[in-house]
């Protein structure tokens, strides 16, 4: 590539284009091109064949530009004159080397059936048409480009082999054709169809996960299987937004019904008499890393209304490892502390001076990006512990400190204001009246009284505690500017 040294050139071409030769070496000229041409660079008493010769072979020279017209393709192609004489010099290099890229026909002239006049032995090559006028300023820059070797359209870079490749036990045809059937629904019946096929197509994929009596260890290995799926569920979240204007309601929904599925040991064993926590751990690790990432979702689009919805359901959750207790929640009830990956498998590994492990698993080593950054993620942990006091959340469940929910990713946020600085906005206020669900100012500064710092949240060790709204804003600053 062409970065920090100047490109240089050299035109081959015939008398009869002189006008436009001279014109275009001008022109990359003022555009930083060292353009080497014999109306000024071969003097009286120099070899005419030795310094083309140079010029062709000369490594210095990047590009060979070679404009095209009718007498120099019949001086080309009968070998005549000096224009033969430097075809002699080109062809040989153009079949000899691997880099023919090095020369670049320029059409100048078109015959009268408006075909390029080139000499036989490029005949085949990509060619720059400044033949026409009303194309000539987009074929300049195509030149320019190419010269520079900064094309219009640049080959991506390589990504990384997708993960579900190596998931040998995993099929996720069904659901990935369902999030397309989703997407492609003509109507809501089938929409809807789509979308309870989908829910029950990714609870039986999530089931190949659980084993009984699982190992600290081995459900950690689990877990990190998880994110393929995870991924499947999140292209489901995006299709569901774009197509259903009622997509968050619809989604409270769907987390309410499958961890209510995922928590109960009868899913997976029907007949079970006995079981524990742990049996189920991983799948609340994997409900909370999903809704982490959904309200990160709605904070990329800007939907405070929904993001407003799915904080403020009122949650039917099971309470019993054999399902059948469902009681009255909120979404902090999602919130999750591993204990056997935490305190059981985290101290024997390498991993053990980390606040958490989960945390930095979950920034570090399972972004899908654009949207669910490190950044991403860890900042929608701690907006849900920021917002929480202030949204009207069913007082039964409350506890008597009120509710919160510990944002376990804190340490790796490093812009910490979030949203919060922008409130001294109007306009701004307005987004957050959606999200706390309140209709002007003043009720707006009442939800924000009570997010308040708690020096309670934070980790054991030292770390500062978790800032809250109002670290980053005073009430009064609360929508003084326009």
């Amino acid at each position: 590539m062409i970065e920090d040294r100047v490109p240089k050139i050299f035109i081959s071409y015939s008398w009869s284009s002189d006008a436009l030769v001279l014109e275009l070496a001008q022109r990359l000229i003022s555009h930083g091109v060292e353009v080497v041409l014999d109306k000024w660079d071969l003097k009286e008493g120099q070899d005419k064949y030795a310094f083309m010769e140079q010029c062709v072979n000369n490594s210095d020279i990047t590009k060979v530009l070679i404009v095209c017209d009718s007498q120099y393709a019949k001086k080309a192609n009968d070998r005549t004159g000096g224009v033969g004489d430097e075809t002699v010099i080109i062809s040989n290099e153009i079949y000899g080397k691997m880099r023919q890229e090095k020369f670049i026909p320029i059409i100048a002239e078109k015959d009268i059936e408006g075909n390029p006049c080139v000499p036989v032995y490029i005949k085949t090559r990509i060619y720059i048409d400044l033949s026409d006028e009303n194309k000539f300023e987009a074929e300049y820059e195509k030149l320019l480009r190419n010269i520079y070797e900064k094309p219009l359209y640049a080959k991506p870079k390589l990504g990384k082999r997708p993960e579900w490749l190596d998931e040998e036990k995993m099929d996720f045809f069904p659901l990935k054709d369902l999030i397309r059937q989703i997407k492609g629904s003509a109507t809501e019946i089938k929409r809807k169809s789509c979308i309870a096929r989908f829910k029950a197509a990714y609870i039986n994929t999530m089931k190949s996960f659980w084993i009984k009596d699982v190992a600290p260890d081995q459900e950690y290995k689990l877990f990190l299987d998880t994110k393929p799926v995870r991924d499947l569920f999140l292209d489901f979240v995006e299709v569901m937004a774009e197509s259903d204007s009622d997509y968050a309601e619809r989604l409270a929904e769907i987390f309410e019904e499958i961890f209510n599925t995922f928590t109960s040991i009868k899913t997976f064993e029907p007949t079970a008499s006995s079981g524990c926590d742990s049996d189920v751990d991983i799948y609340k690790i994997h409900m909370w890393e999903l809704f982490i990432c959904v309200i990160a979702y709605m904070r990329h689009i800007n939907d405070y209304k929904s993001i407003n919805i799915m904080l403020t359901y009122t949650y039917f959750l099971n309470e019993s490892i054999f399902g059948g207790c469902d009681k009255i929640k909120n979404y902090t009830e999602f919130r999750h502390h591993s204990t056997p990956i935490e305190e059981n498998y985290k101290p024997v590994t390498e991993f053990k001076c980390k606040y958490t492990l989960l945390g930095d698993v979950i920034c570090n080593q399972r972004e899908k990006l654009p949207i669910y950054s490190k950044k991403a993620i860890a900042e929608t942990d701690l907006f849900l512990y920021q917002v929480c006091n202030g949204l009207n959340l069913p007082e039964e469940t409350k506890g008597w400190r009120g509710e919160y929910w510990f944002p376990t990713f804190y340490v790796y946020v490093q812009n910490t204001s979030l949203e919060w600085e922008r409130l001294k906005s109007k306009r701004y206020c307005k987004k957050m009246m959606d999200l706390f669900g309140v209709e002007d100012i003043n009720k707006l500064k009442l939800a924000i009284s009570k997010c308040k710092f708690d020096g309670e949240m934070r980790y054991n060790g030292g770390f500062g505690a978790a800032p809250a709204i109002l670290s980053y804003i005073k009430i009064e600053d609360i929508g003084t500017l326009n």
